[in-house]
């Protein structure tokens, strides 16, 4: 006996049919697009435009630019020592001499061949210092002084000055009227 597909199985396997043949009317569609335009004869370039080569760019501003430095002619300085170790093995090995001599010379070629590396790379890091441009000045750090918010002042009394760079606002002088004047008690 077998089973009938569950529903949501089903639907599943329409909506992937249908969106297969979807991608499969789209894949035809281009194709056919494809070859008509390939078919179709090419257009033929229009003559060249005079005028536009009159217009060529200028490259005045070439002049403005500095002339590249020059470089001296890079020494391949592991092929000369490699050189040096294997004349200084020879040289020790012709002489005949110990073992023991010969580690030792090889040991002194080797720790000249490391003297002259570690002086090659300082002389190029001097070199690039001295190739840098300098680095701009730090920026000075803020100075909050300049700055102080305005104070603004109230002048109550209307016979005031108004010299004052502060002075903002300034109520109106006091009405006499006997009305809105609050009478307060005498003690």
């Amino acid at each position: 006996m077998t089973a009938a597909p569950e529903p949501r199985q089903a639907v599943g396997e329409d909506a992937v049919a249908r969106e297969l043949q979807r991608l499969t009317e789209q894949v035809t569609a281009l194709t056919a697009e494809v070859r008509r335009l390939s078919d179709e004869p090419r257009a033929v370039p229009a003559a060249r435009d005079e005028s536009r080569l009159a217009e060529a760019p200028s490259y005045a501003w070439l002049g403005s630019l500095e002339p590249p430095a020059r470089r001296r002619p890079a020494v391949p300085r592991f092929l000369l020592e490699c050189a040096f170790l294997a004349a200084a093995a020879a040289l020790a090995a012709a002489a005949e001499l110990e073992p023991l001599l010969i580690l030792a010379v090889m040991v002194g070629a080797w720790a000249l061949v490391a003297l002259a590396e570690i002086a090659a790379g300082r002389a190029e890091r001097r070199r690039e210092i001295l190739l840098l441009p300098p680095a701009p000045p730090a920026p000075a750090p803020a100075d909050a002084a300049w700055f102080s918010p305005p104070v603004e002042h109230t002048l109550l009394d209307g016979g005031a000055s108004t010299d004052s760079p502060t002075a903002v606002t300034r109520l109106p002088p006091p009405l006499l009227d006997e009305a809105t004047v609050e009478q307060r008690p005498h003690s």
